[in-house]
């Protein structure tokens, strides 16, 4: 009888291993095509704006550097890329930074998913909050001109962050590549729907040394340092 209980005592013990077991698969699944959906949000829909505004930006400091290269027409559109791609890419990239933390902040994901894949997702966050408070502060310069001064040392932080939590980000993913964790055979998800020229972000730094925005630009108005 006794040996009866203990082998139903071990059988259950089993079959409740299997069953946690299963329910830890299936979300880490989740986790992965939840995580998969964020990639390809952000890679359509936020980093096309991102970089559209940089890349904007680089056109214009091109055209203080080479005055006669561009129409004034080419000109006022570098300026209207800029200032309007910056306020699309503020608007989409706070959905973004709301989604993504909510997936941060699930009970699964902090249960389940491997301390090296928290701490990148961590730093992935922290990082693109800073590109979204640099774009926020440089384009309040256009509507509160006065507060110039300020937000200037609110860009100036920003950046310091962004380059912060850039070099952990890639450092952490880097070595969240090599660990070798059975997890990652189930959290897979199929390749994301995303173009490679989405994933670089322009480097604007040192474009221009000192150029701010106004509310009405034409060709020739200053803008913001560095885009």
């Amino acid at each position: 009888m006794k040996t009866r209980s203990i082998k139903k005592f071990i059988a259950g013990a089993v079959g409740l291993c299997l069953f946690i077991f299963v329910i830890c698969v299936v979300r880490l699944k989740t986790l992965a095509l939840e995580g998969n959906r964020l990639f390809e949000y952000r890679c359509q829909k936020v980093n096309p704006l991102l970089i559209g505004y940089k890349n904007s930006f680089l056109k214009f400091a091109d055209y203080l550097k080479s005055p006669n290269k561009y129409s004034d027409e080419e000109v006022k559109s570098f300026l209207d890329g800029y200032m309007g791609g910056m306020k699309g890419y503020i608007d989409e990239e706070n959905k973004w930074l709301v989604m993504q933390r909510d997936l941060l902040d699930r009970w699964d994901f902090k249960l389940l998913e491997p301390w090296y894949i928290q701490r990148t997702g961590e730093y992935q966050w922290k990082m693109y909050e800073a590109y979204r408070d640099d774009a926020k502060a440089l384009s309040s310069m256009a509507d509160n001109p006065d507060s110039g001064e300020k937000l200037m040392a609110d860009s100036k932080e920003a950046r310091e962050r962004i380059s912060k939590y850039s070099n952990l980000y890639f450092d952490a993913f880097n070595q969240a590549v090599q660990i070798k964790d059975w997890r990652k055979f189930f959290g897979r998800a199929p390749e994301p729907n995303c173009r490679e020229e989405d994933l670089v972000i322009p480097d604007t730094s040192g474009a221009i040394d000192r150029i701010i925005p106004t509310p009405t630009p034409e060709p020739g108005t200053p803008m913001s340092p560095n885009g």
